[in-house]
């Protein structure tokens, strides 16, 4: 028995047993140290001790054990830090996350529990660091490295979450679809190097002027952008897709091998789906795609609507 209490004495982890009365009939080492007192709390009633902790969950799981034999155990997801116990010394002195079981038990036709605690902060800890990174992981997976704006997996995401909504509740759907004029001669001439600050200048443009609104912009790939405009119907996205035009032509970033003016601009097309118009994801972006098409073969820097246009088409 004196090698048991011993080693208990000894255990890097916190045992405790409480009577019906919620009497400290034994406490280790180990726990007593942890609790915020210089006290020994062998012999005192807890509740007494720690008035604070009636009625939460540590209180009524020891409840739950003298009263009903069922025994507890308080996660530190849920629960983080049950019992006033703390770590370290001075300034660096802090309060710790907690695993605890709450087991009944009977000796001599009287009920008792035993409180069983796992000092888990560095579990807790490690957790909390795994989900940062895969956190950070997801995050890179869904982002354009070069731009930081939304890639074209997350793009696909995104619309087809937009085109969920716009079916549920009614509300029209509008894509636009734009890439830099020339962009090849623009490398070609100036350096891939060159090529990937034009792109970052106009992803910086669109993050700076969309967002804000609730657009939500992505790099479809190479030179080629897309904007996702929730709510919004083809008359809105077309003088969205107009201003966007002249203010990447504003932008000033010299384009010397273009063919439509001496600086960087954009093509784009438009496509919508109504409050009422049953649409796939793969259609919109395909009508949107077709109607850049048709701005490029029109002689490029300029905005066509996917609707208008294949109304006009025989």
């Amino acid at each position: 028995m004196q090698l048991f209490e011993r080693a208990l004495s000894v255990l890097q982890s916190g045992v405790m047993i409480l009577d019906e009365e919620y009497r400290v009939h034994f406490i280790n080492h180990w726990l007593n140290k942890a609790f915020d007192t210089s006290e020994d709390l062998q012999g005192k009633v807890l509740f007494e001790h720690y008035p604070e902790l009636v009625d939460f969950r540590i209180h009524q799981a020891v409840m739950q054990a003298l009263k009903s034999g069922l025994p507890s155990l308080l996660s530190p997801g849920l629960n983080r830090s049950p019992l006033p116990l703390f770590r370290g010394q001075g300034a660096r002195r802090e309060r710790f996350s907690q695993s605890i079981r709450v087991q009944p038990m009977l000796s001599d036709g009287k009920r008792f529990c035993l409180i069983e605690v796992q000092d888990v902060s560095s579990m807790v800890r490690r957790e909390a660091l795994l989900n940062k990174q895969a956190e950070k992981l997801n995050q890179m997976a869904l982002t354009d490295e070069l731009t930081g704006i939304a890639n074209r997996r997350h793009f696909n995401m995104m619309l087809e979450r937009e085109l969920r909504r716009s079916e549920l509740q009614g509300t029209p759907l509008s894509l636009v679809f734009f890439d830099i004029d020339f962009f090849k001669q623009y490398n070609d001439h100036l350096g891939h190097q060159a090529g990937d600050k034009c792109l970052v200048a106009v992803s910086d443009y669109l993050r700076t002027q969309l967002q804000s609104y609730g657009y939500q912009v992505a790099r479809y790939g190479g030179e080629e952008f897309c904007i996702i405009l929730p709510g919004q119907a083809v008359d809105v996205a077309e003088h969205l897709a107009e201003r966007c035009r002249k203010e990447i032509e504003e932008l000033q970033l010299k384009h010397p091998s273009s063919n439509v003016a001496p600086v960087v601009t954009a093509s784009f097309g438009v496509a919508s789906k109504s409050d009422k118009q049953p649409e796939t994801q793969t259609g919109l972006i395909l009508r949107a795609d077709n109607a850049l098409y048709r701005a490029k073969l029109a002689g490029r820097n300029q905005v066509v609507v996917a609707e208008r246009q294949d109304k006009e088409s025989p």
